[in-house]
């Protein structure tokens, strides 16, 4: 499995998902759409992830990503993707 295919089944994960939702709030009080959000950085996860320009962005990315995402989702399954992931941030 490749780490495209890894974000692929988060943003399922997370598109079908009960647990985030776009009912949320900041910590100032005002809306927040999580969800919304979280697909975006996943989305460009998925696209950038073989850019190595891009790994401020990953990185900003992936920081949300952990946040808001359970953990046990964030563990590939595969030892390669695993050093792919680690190469990456």
């Amino acid at each position: 499995m490749s780490l495209e295919q890894f974000f692929t089944d988060l943003i399922k994960k997370a598109e079908n998902s009960e647990e985030i939702t776009n009912a949320g709030k900041d910590e100032g009080g005002f809306y927040k759409p999580t969800r919304t959000i979280l697909l975006r950085h996943l989305q460009l996860l998925k696209d950038l992830h073989q850019k190595p320009l891009a790994k401020p962005m990953l990185r900003q990315s992936w920081e949300y990503v952990t946040e808001h995402v359970p953990a046990e989702w964030l563990v590939p399954t595969d030892k390669s993707d695993r050093e792919e992931l680690k190469k990456m941030l």
